[in-house]
């Protein structure tokens, strides 16, 4: 596997790989890579030579996030890509991103959900995002649904730019429990871990009231706020809307998506589940 740090390098590495023909998958990380990153790293592999980046973005952390605590563990991550076959890994310098002057913004989509708690947050995504697009010139590039805000902002802003860059989705990795992996996760020791678990357990719950048949927004909310509170989330928010993340919902229909954030044990976590009908 092929490390570079310099962003003329892997300019010059992409450009060798489309003077050859070959199409080129993008997965963009923060690294302390876990199977949620494998899985996208094996779905990007599918579709052409993969290369994977590493850079904990300073951009997208506000003030008193955890940028500073973020975990890193780069001997780890560098065996783990070098384990599953990766072409090039991107490590680029802190130089990415300081001096930055021009940022993206999407204020439709940026002020809900996330934005209304992190309102820098998406800003950085996006600007990070399409740095890391104009570098390694990719013909797709994956994200995963876990971040699904982060997913539906990152598919906008290729669309509205017409860059040469299909996004594509990956399903959530959970936990045995049903937790969804996260490099975050790591701040939990055993018995935290496990207690979390209970997120997800809850969204699981009102999805199956929603396929019993309550269509009831404010229920289905108002339910998944109560049995989080109970065990002992500070909820940030839980709040249906169309899969476009368009329209907030008073009713929930076949398709919507439930989305939420809680705060556990000093961890933020964000999960959501699709409303369908069996």
């Amino acid at each position: 596997m092929k490390i570079i740090t310099d962003i003329e390098e892997m300019k010059e590495f992409s450009r060798n790989l489309k003077k050859s023909s070959k199409k080129i998958s993008f997965v963009p990380t923060m690294g302390k890579l876990h199977l949620g990153h494998i899985k996208l790293i094996e779905s990007a592999k599918k579709y052409g030579e993969t290369a994977v980046s590493i850079f904990v973005n300073p951009l997208q952390f506000g003030q008193g996030e955890d940028f500073n605590d973020y975990p890193r563990d780069f001997e780890n991550d560098e065996k783990i890509l070098s384990d599953l076959a990766v072409p090039v890994l991107f490590y680029p310098k802190s130089d990415i991103v300081s001096g930055t002057e021009t940022f993206l913004i999407n204020p439709e989509y940026s002020e809900k959900l996330e934005g209304l708690f992190r309102p820098s947050h998406f800003k950085g995504v996006l600007t990070i995002v399409m740095k890391l697009f104009g570098i390694i010139e990719p013909d797709f590039a994956f994200f995963g649904l876990k971040d699904y805000q982060q997913y539906v902002l990152v598919k906008k802003m290729a669309e509205d730019f017409f860059l040469n860059v299909k996004i594509i989705p990956v399903e959530t990795v959970r936990e045995k429990c049903g937790l969804a992996m996260s490099s975050r996760n790591t701040y939990f020791d055993e018995d935290g871990k496990k207690a979390a678990c209970a997120f997800y357990k809850v969204l699981s719950a009102a999805a199956g009231l929603f396929n019993a048949g309550e269509s009831s927004a404010e229920k289905l909310n108002g339910f998944v706020i109560k049995e989080l509170i109970r065990n002992g989330f500070k909820v940030d928010y839980a709040e249906i809307t169309d899969a476009d993340l368009k329209n907030r919902k008073q009713t929930a229909l076949n398709g919507d998506i439930l989305l939420a954030a809680v705060r556990f044990k000093g961890v933020r976590l964000l999960d959501n589940i699709f409303l369908l009908k069996k």
